[in-house]
């Protein structure tokens, strides 16, 4: 297990050598709080031992790490993104942190757990931050149900990661009850970034392709996987199968109207027609962004 780098010692030797590299200046121990208070787990990055009932949490990634800690209780002292999607309950009054990840900035918040996306990456998973906290990482490659499932069980919230996911279900449950037979036809997922990019996210683990996958859909796909570059031809081609689009958009600005402008998203039946959603980016996080999708999906399935 990883020394916890206290606040103190950190300051300390980062103060008295300017410009020196980051090392470890002594460990906090555990103390004899008592098995009840802690556990010892095995993750992808190593045996940790975490607090059961931590008081401090920083979230790395504003969407796949806030939301499992704030679906999980969990008190949330930072996150390192200042956008929050509205459908996100974000309680108490967080710190919005630095990106890419700030150690010193860390540090001074004195968390005594960070929940982390497992990519090494300086807006992730840096290199010092096992030496601030205990850190649990979130699998970007899995499902949001399984990374809650996992992350609650680390911490022995399985019940809590179980009702959120149940809750989940019961809405995916009610929408194939009502629509039933407009889920027969075909639905696409469209992202498009900021720079005009067109992605296919009807693929798993993103949040649309997991929630297409357990709502049964007929999907329309123009890609073999999220990351994929969209081919612009392929993509019309095949889009002007899809009976319905939802359009998941990084651009909070971005209006209705700029689908019917688009170059060839605009020449598409189920544009013209006006069954088409466009909402804002869905395209990863978890429980809350997935009950927001949940909901896009039967507001398009109406039309």
């Amino acid at each position: 297990m990883t020394p916890r780098l206290s606040r103190r010692a950190f300051l300390g030797a980062f103060m008295g050598a300017s410009g020196a590299a980051l090392v470890g200046c002594g460990g906090e121990g555990d103390g004899d709080s008592g098995a009840a208070s802690t556990a010892t787990v095995t993750t992808p990055l190593g045996t940790v031992t975490v607090p059961l009932d931590p008081q401090r949490v920083v979230a790395v990634d504003s969407r796949q790490d806030l939301e499992i800690a704030l679906a999980l209780g969990l008190p949330v002292a930072g996150y390192t993104s200042p956008l929050i999607r509205p459908w996100v309950p974000l309680r108490g009054d967080p710190e919005s942190l630095r990106s890419p990840v700030n150690i010193v900035e860390l540090v001074r918040i004195d968390p005594d757990l960070i929940i982390c996306t497992n990519i090494e990456s300086p807006f992730w998973l840096t290199p010092e931050l096992r030496s601030v906290a205990p850190v649990l990482p979130v699998d970007p490659r899995a499902p949001w149900q399984t990374n809650l499932a996992t992350i609650g069980g680390w911490l022995g919230r399985e019940d809590v990661a179980d009702a959120e996911i149940k809750n989940y279900q019961d809405r995916i449950e009610r929408v194939r009850s009502r629509h039933g037979e407009n889920l027969r036809e075909s639905v696409a997922v469209v992202g498009i970034a900021t720079d005009g990019t067109i992605t296919d996210l009807s693929h798993t683990p993103t949040i649309p392709g997991v929630t297409v996958e357990d709502l049964g859909a007929t999907v329309v796909r123009f890609t073999t996987d999220p990351e994929a570059p969209a081919d612009p031809d392929a993509a019309a081609a095949a889009l002007a199968e899809a009976d319905r689009i939802l359009v998941s958009s990084d651009d909070p600005e971005l209006e209705p109207d700029y689908l019917v402008d688009h170059p060839f998203l605009g020449q598409l039946p189920a544009v013209r027609t006006g069954r088409v959603i466009v909402t804002a980016d869905v395209s990863y996080g978890s429980v809350h962004t997935a009950l927001e999708t949940v909901a896009q999906f039967d507001e398009l399935l109406r039309r």
